[in-house]
């Protein structure tokens, strides 16, 4: 007996196959099941036994065949229809991409397991409670193998057509089997295995065909879909063979045939084949459908005419607007491409097209089809203005929308228009976008992010440049005028947040209704204070709609701090700026960003020069883009001569004019940077490389040691030390070989020392040279702290706060309130194992035998709280404490991004002088715990503290009971070896 989903039925033929018989054919089934029939049926003598016990008479088999077909049969057909329209209902076909071969997965059908099921249930119960002379037995049969088939369940699929083979094979006259395809099968031909069908004029008008060779059909598929290539190419080959197999069955054959080379990717026979294959379409949407795939099988094996053809067809037979739609872009695609065809025309047409009412819903895929073969034809200009229609005209369609921005990405890009393409690209949703195109799209999305960073410093520092250039007079109206244009847009921006109607309590300008409940919780009777989901998504709603706003008063109206344009610092004890700014103040903030000075005109240039060599090596390494990076450092070279990159924008030249085949340009690069710099690295890679190589290996390695120590020396505070060696070890090795985390540590030590413009000079180095580095997006926020570092702690110096102190080596636990309840003794907790010492008795007797006091067994310090509030706590070892405090202040950002809604609170303690602990508090128990150490574990080296090596940290989950005990002890390893116990896979 086998069970699916609780229902039990009998699968005959397993009995047959299981003992290697071929089975019985029809109107002989086995009718001894005596031994497999379901409990409820254990008692009772079934329809299906009895065949054979009376002769099976003209209104018999009038009646058994009328009540199997209508009752049964029909019925199981009929839901397997459903099965298969419902799986339909949920194809999406992407014509933009090669169709499956079926408007079906049998994903989708086997999802309707209990559909399947209930075919099943009733092919079961059509032979048990029927004769089995009955002529729809092997309609049953064919209905459960396709049910099994669309359940995807494979093998008993193959089984049941395996047994239509065997049990309804046509027998010798004496009711014995045949040998399938042996020389006694139907006239001694040896290549005859399907059933003859000899069928008269009432036959084919009143019955249907033997359902064997349609098994034999569904055999083929099941082959395929197990990509049991071999077995089914023996079969196909089999069957066309055969002189006897019917004439109906020939377009079903091609289908197999065709969906055969469609898995074996040989795309022009499938197309072929599929051609032949159109008659046994379901309908002529299905048949318009296969006719678009034929055109693709044909595109993609090169046969140009035979692809348009077909897509012309699938054009006038379909009635999907879409598909029309996509096929004509296809051809005209392929126009392009052919001989006495003018793409233009078809451009024409495709316009016409979408001028027309009937196609207004599809205008977006009309103008993306356009733009597309306007790109293949290098028309960039007309391709970019009807792309941007296609977006314009893109409202309920956000895959074609994705599919437009990303070609809109790919014309700009190909004209090298760099900051565009961006634009474009970050437009695009890549969860809409093919797999196969995902990886170009990431790539260039990160190429673009750094070359228009640099351009956008180069425009600014052009701008500034030319701004220092101009004549007083001129650039204090220039300025003035950009005041005023900024106070007007901090206006607009104040009125907008502004909320609408009075803001007199009470007063509501759409009439006399009463003013509106905030704290309501619609049908909910529960105080809007008490419901941590209602204040959670009140918060949320708050930050979607004003952003991140400072728990201070006038906050909306103190927006304006943030521009530093309007900023100004605070004076004596004043809380609040005054709303009115002073102009003169305000000019002399934009003036400072002005380089009329020579040292800032300088550093501006110096900008510029490192942002152009920045694209030049991108558009060179990246991109293979050897000719703008040509033009690029031809420009550094001009305008820049002298410069510290000198060196490498020649060597880096050389090489862009050898991969352009530019022979003289090569030779004079290649010469003055020998004159100029004979002993650089440069010059001795272009003499001989493979020297160079071998000498920077060696060099390489001994870099990464010293800079790693350097890296070590500053961590663990030793930091006379560590600027020494590195001062050293750049004189030696160059900038080349530094780390971003390195920079950054070093940028911390700075920033403690005071020193912020060697500080902010590092940092800027770490942003330049590291640029797609995680620390590389802190940098920015860093610099603009510490060039507004004095007015921040003037800020802070006036304010009255004050803190809880961290020096305390206890935490007390949060309070819980409980019933009273009878007092227990309390347990004594020690730092160290409690041992009970027994003193011994006075010697009596010297010749008494000493007994020795029994050692009673250590009590474990620590013990396992899984419901207790948990800390989490990352153990820094070997770190300085500026940088214990840096990672401090690293978590806390964390938490205002990540648990903004939920209490956390960050302290740091000292184990020892070389352990340090920083706590996180605010976890409720332990499974909590250990989900936020998974969750930060992940983040840790990425985004939170990227600058921090993984040997000098790790996380443990620790309940509070044992964290007091812990800083009691200072025993971090029996705490770690306690933890292995407990959790022996945490790391």
């Amino acid at each position: 007996m086998i069970k699916i989903q609780g229902l039990p039925y009998l699968v005959p033929f397993i009995l047959f196959l299981s003992f290697g018989l071929p089975g019985m054919g029809q109107p002989t089934l086995d009718p001894d099941i005596q031994q497999q029939k379901p409990k409820k049926y254990e008692n009772r003598i079934l329809r299906a036994e009895k065949t054979g016990e009376k002769k099976f008479t003209t209104p018999r088999r009038f009646f058994q065949n009328t009540y199997t077909h209508y009752n049964y049969v029909f019925n199981a057909e009929t839901k397997l229809t459903q099965v298969l329209e419902a799986a339909k209902l949920q194809h999406i076909d992407r014509y933009s991409e090669l169709l499956s071969f079926y408007n079906y997965s049998l994903e989708a059908t086997s999802a309707q397991k209990t559909e399947l099921d209930s075919v099943i249930y009733k092919v079961n119960a059509g032979v048990f409670l029927h004769d089995l002379r009955s002529d729809w037995m092997d309609n049953l049969y064919l209905a459960m193998g396709q049910a099994y088939l669309f359940r995807n369940t494979l093998d008993s699929a193959y089984m049941t057509f395996q047994y239509m083979n065997y049990a309804f094979h046509p027998k010798d006259p004496d009711g014995y089997d045949r040998v399938i395809a042996s020389n006694s099968t139907e006239g001694g031909n040896a290549l005859k295995v399907s059933t003859t069908e000899k069928r008269n004029i009432l036959d084919k008008a009143f019955s249907r065909p033997p359902s064997r060779n349609d098994a034999l059909i569904w055999l083929i598929r099941t082959h395929l879909e197990r990509d049991e290539t071999g077995q089914a190419a023996t079969l196909i080959q089999t069957l066309r063979n055969d002189p006897q197999f019917p004439e109906r069955l020939h377009p079903k054959l091609h289908e197999m045939q065709a969906y055969y080379f469609y898995k074996l990717k040989q795309y022009d026979s499938a197309a072929i084949y599929l051609g032949n294959a159109l008659p046994a379409a379901y309908n002529k949407q299905e048949a318009a459908r296969w006719e678009f795939l034929m055109g693709q099988l044909f595109k993609k094996a090169g046969s140009t005419e035979q692809a348009m053809d077909a897509f012309e067809q699938a054009s006038n037979h379909t009635l999907n607007p879409v598909m029309e739609v996509a096929a004509q872009l296809e051809i005209a695609l392929l126009s392009g491409n052919s001989e006495g065809r003018n793409w233009k025309t078809v451009v024409q047409t495709l316009e016409k097209m979408a001028r027309r009412e009937k196609y207004a819903s599809y205008r977006d895929l009309i103008y993306y089809t356009i733009g597309k073969l306007e790109y293949q034809n290098q028309a960039y200009t007309e391709a970019h203005q009807h792309l941007l229609k296609g977006i314009r005209y893109s409202l309920q369609n956000p895959e074609q929308k994705a599919q437009t921005w990303l070609l809109l990405g790919d014309v700009a890009f190909t004209q090298k228009q760099y900051q565009p393409a961006k634009a474009y690209y970050d437009s695009v949703e890549n969860s809409l976008v093919a797999e196969a195109e995902l990886p170009k799209l990431e790539q260039r999305k990160q190429v673009l992010s750094v070359v228009v960073a640099q351009m956008e410093i180069i425009d600014r520092q052009d701008s500034l440049q030319a701004l220092a250039a101009m004549p007083e007079a001129e650039r204090m109206e220039i300025l003035k005028k950009k005041l005023r244009q900024l106070k007007k847009q901090q206006a607009a921006v104040e009125n907008a947040n502004a909320p609408a109607g009075n803001n007199f309590p009470g007063f509501n300008n759409a009439g006399n209704q009463p003013p509106a409940d905030l704290f309501a919780s619609g049908s909910s009777t529960e105080f809007y204070f008490y419901s941590n989901s209602l204040k959670s998504r009140g918060f949320n709603e708050f930050r979607n709609k004003w952003g991140n706003r400072p728990n201070t008063d006038n906050w909306r109206r103190s927006s304006s701090q943030s521009n530093p344009v309007f900023s100004k610092e605070k004076k004596g004890n004043q809380q609040d700026l005054p709303e009115e700014t002073d102009e003169d103040t305000n000019l002399d903030q934009l003036l400072e960003n002005i380089p009329l000075t020579p040292e800032k005109l300088q550093t501006s240039k110096d900008s510029v020069a490192q942002a152009r060599y920045l694209i030049a090596v991108t558009l060179q390494n990246k991109l293979e883009d050897y000719a703008g990076a040509a033009t690029e450092y031809e420009w550094l070279l001009e305008n820049y001569p002298g410069g510290q990159l000198e060196a490498d924008v020649l060597y880096n030249l050389a090489i862009c004019y050898r991969m352009l085949g530019k022979q003289g340009e090569l030779s004079a690069t290649t010469k003055q940077l020998n004159e100029k710099f004979p002993q650089s690295r440069q010059a001795q890679l272009a003499r001989d490389p493979l020297a160079v190589q071998a000498a920077d290996s060696l060099q390489s390695r001994q870099a990464t040691a010293a800079y790693d120590q350097i890296y070590n020396q500053f961590l663990s505070g030793q930091f006379q030390q560590a600027v020494a060696a590195k001062r050293a070890a750049d004189s030696l090795y160059g900038p080349h070989n530094w780390t971003p985390q390195l920079l950054y540590i070093e940028s911390i030590y700075y920033i403690k020392q005071q020193n912020d413009s060697i500080a902010i000079t590092v940092l800027e180095q770490l942003k330049r040279q590291f640029p797609e580095h995680a620390l590389s997006e802190k940098v920015n926020t860093m610099i603009d702290v510490l060039r507004r570092r004095k007015e921040i702690e003037s800020y802070l110096n006036n304010l009255e706060v004050e803190r809880q102190a961290e020096d305390s080596t206890r935490f007390q636990p949060i309070p819980v309130v409980k019933a009273p309840e009878t007092p227990a003794p309390k347990e004594i907790k020690a730092a160290v194992p409690v041992q009970k010492t027994i003193v011994a008795p006075p010697k009596a007797d010297s010749t008494r035998l000493k007994k020795e006091a029994p050692k009673l067994p250590e009590k474990p310090l620590f013990s396992r709280h899984a419901e207790q509030p948990h800390f989490v706590v990352i153990v820094l070892t070997n770190v300085d404490p500026v940088y214990v405090n840096e990672t401090k202040n690293a978590f806390d950002r964390y938490h205002r991004e990540k648990y903004y809604n939920q209490p956390m609170n960050v302290a740091v303690t000292s184990l020892s002088d070389t352990v340090k602990l920083v706590t996180i508090r605010g976890m409720a128990n332990e499974a909590a715990a250990l989900d936020y150490i998974e969750r930060a574990k992940a983040l840790a080296e990425r985004d939170i503290i990227p600058w921090m090596k993984k040997e000098n940290y790790y996380f443990m989950p620790v309940a509070e009971d044992n964290l007091n005990l812990l800083l009691d002890s200072t025993n971090l390893p029996a705490y770690r070896s306690f933890l292995q116990q407990v959790f022996p896979n945490l790391k």
